[in-house]
């Protein structure tokens, strides 16, 4: 592989056309940026509807992402042309891409991923395309908690949403927890239907509409829809819930936040058992947006 200290050749010039072919991939494969002019005009800041500005906020981050990945890729061929200086940056860029990795350079413009760089690409496409659908067809009945890069933001803009509606302070109010059996119900009144978790160390049984052990060798399944509900925090009723920590990613770990809590660490959402919470809190069990595969 080229690097700042050779000249290349050989087994070199072969894995430097195979990294020249990946990034011709990825730069034919990753949509241009999303439109800035538009995605304001239709949605303004709104007081009433705070996803307007959570739209447009994960627009924005997107687009500094996208703009990332393809100036480095094409500044890293360049390089391998001969072309253009190769950065330590882009030096380390191509060892990571060469062994299936996300460069380090774009991990400080993106959204957490534990994934190989080919399911990385896969996976930020799927999230383009969410947010694409959400930009030209209006705001989704469905969201998808997975395709943000500031999950928190997302459940703040449903709070504030209700909070604005019934002229309810924001800090006096949470959210509680439906599993919604009927994946085709209309859009709720108030509140956000969400989906896009993974459970690992347990799993949902539909009949009984509460926790269940794993099948055998079975890691992660799907979680079922769940309505988040905005609620006064002093109206919450808990009963008889697994306090379930959501995660951004598998790494149950990161840098704490003010609210003392990791970064990758989005908040508890509370789902219904017929067994003592530390039953799950042994098992790790847990809800993951992101896996690592």
């Amino acid at each position: 592989m080229l690097t700042s200290g050779s000249a290349g050749g050989g087994d070199d010039d072969d894995q430097d056309t195979l990294i020249v072919n990946l990034a011709n991939s990825i730069l034919a494969d990753v949509p241009d940026v999303f439109d800035m002019i538009y995605a304001r005009k239709h949605y303004d800041t709104d007081y009433m509807q705070s996803m307007n500005s959570v739209l447009t906020q994960e627009l924005e981050k997107f687009n500094n992402l996208i703009n990332l990945i393809k100036s480095s890729l094409k500044e890293m061929k360049k390089a391998i042309a001969g072309e253009a200086l190769l950065s330590p940056a882009l030096e380390d860029a191509l060892l990571s891409m060469s062994l299936n990795m996300i460069p380090t350079l774009w991990k400080s413009k993106s959204f957490s991923s534990l994934k190989p760089l080919g399911s990385y690409i896969i996976d930020l496409k799927s999230r383009l395309f969410f947010f694409n659908d959400w930009l030209y067809n209006g705001i989704p009945r469905i969201f998808m908690i997975n395709k943000f890069f500031f999950a928190h933001g997302f459940l703040t803009g449903a709070r504030q949403n209700y909070a604005r509606k019934y002229k309810i302070p924001i800090d006096t109010m949470d959210l509680e927890y439906k599993v919604v059996p009927n994946e085709e119900s209309a859009a709720p009144e108030d509140g956000v239907y969400v989906k896009g978790m993974f459970m690992e160390g347990f799993k949902w049984d539909k009949n009984l509409m509460l926790l269940a052990e794993s099948d055998p060798k079975v890691l992660f399944t799907d979680c079922p829809m769940i309505h988040f509900i905005p609620i006064k925090t002093v109206d919450i009723n808990k009963g008889s819930v697994y306090e379930t920590p959501l995660y951004l990613t598998m790494e149950r770990k990161g840098l704490l936040a003010t609210t003392g809590h990791s970064t990758n660490f989005i908040g508890y959402i509370n789902l219904p058992t017929d067994k003592n919470p530390s039953h799950w809190v042994k098992r790790g069990s847990a809800l993951i947006c992101a896996l690592n595969d």
